[in-house]
């Protein structure tokens, strides 16, 4: 049961990483196809001095959190693996003379 529940611990580790990468990558693709319907719609009235896709990547840098967020998931469950290796023994199986009846 140990092993398993380390198993558990490092595979949820690892879909953090990869939720959190494709959350972010979801972000700055929403962002950019903003800005793309925004520029085929002619919605945009862009200053010379003012790029409105320039800010639209930095809006869409502003998803850090996503990355923030599966980092501390990954260390919870990192940690969590490590504790489980380190505080449970591993109990060895009942022997025959050991067991109780079942009443």
């Amino acid at each position: 049961m140990k092993w398993a529940l380390i198993t558990a611990n490092i595979l949820a580790a690892a879909a953090f990483i990869y939720l959190g990468a494709m959350a972010m990558a979801a972000h700055k693709t929403h962002a950019y196809s903003m800005y793309r319907e925004f520029y085929h719609k002619g919605v945009l009235n862009e200053p010379a001095n003012y790029s409105v896709e320039k800010r639209m990547q930095e809006i869409a840098a502003g998803g850090d959190y996503y990355t923030a967020f599966s980092v501390l998931g990954v260390s919870m469950c990192l940690v969590h693996a490590i504790a489980i290796a380190v505080w449970h023994p591993n109990r060895p199986a009942a022997s025959p003379e050991t067991r109780t009846p079942h009443s």
